[in-house]
């Protein structure tokens, strides 16, 4: 009976050490996609999945710079040639590519608050407080030098828009690539059996294996 209770104990801390083996194993594939694989035999597969993250890694990192040195330059272009103060917020060089001039965005806005305030609803305060609180003051204010600096600044902020989505798509992948390697790593680790078998007269052998 003591022997029976001593087995079940035994099993039952091997079982508990075979789980915690198979987190640590799915922990490395969260951390370094591969590295789980690895560690349970499968090199050739492991390998594969770590060089594609580093790859990904070293694309993310490329567009990651790449988005701030194209931030830089947008804004001191905007600076230059249109008179847009650097430290504005990001919101406000997309009106600047939209717009030629403040004033353009402002006689655009004065229209559409016209229409509704006072010929759709006639409500004279409510078009002046309209005004007051979306029209771009004179501390926001901008104007293109000419329509060929307008043209250059929107190419560069699709540029950047387009390396931003470049940039999204990475973190994705690396996402993408630490799921499939869980899952994979979860699969395999399910061949790590536990398995006891009589060992001479009175003794019991505790075998783990892993197969492949």
């Amino acid at each position: 009976m003591k022997r029976t209770i001593l087995l079940i104990t035994i099993l039952m801390l091997c079982g508990f050490l075979v789980a915690q083996s198979r987190l640590a194993y799915i922990g490395m594939s969260a951390i370094l996609p591969g590295s789980g694989e690895i560690a349970l035999g499968k090199t050739n597969r492991g390998i594969v999945m770590i060089a594609a993250d580093l790859l990904v890694a070293y694309s993310y990192f490329k567009t990651d710079n790449e988005l701030d040195l194209q931030r830089e330059q947008y804004r001191k272009y905007a600076n230059v040639y249109a008179g847009v103060p650097e430290d504005m917020p990001l919101s406000h060089y997309q009106s600047v590519q939209e717009y030629i001039s403040s004033e353009d965005y402002n006689d655009y806005l004065e229209m559409i608050a016209r229409n509704y305030y006072l010929i759709s609803n006639y409500d004279p305060e409510g078009y002046a407080e309209f005004l007051q609180s979306e029209s771009f003051s004179s501390e926001e204010m901008w104007a293109w030098q000419s329509a060929a600096h307008w043209e250059n600044y929107k190419d560069m902020r699709k540029t950047h828009q387009k390396t931003k989505i470049n940039h999204t798509l990475t973190v994705g992948l690396l996402l993408l690539n630490r799921a499939i390697s869980i899952v994979d790593t979860a699969i395999l680790s399910r061949n790590l059996h536990l398995y006891a078998r009589p060992s001479g007269m009175d003794g019991m052998m505790l075998n783990c294996e892993l197969r492949f």
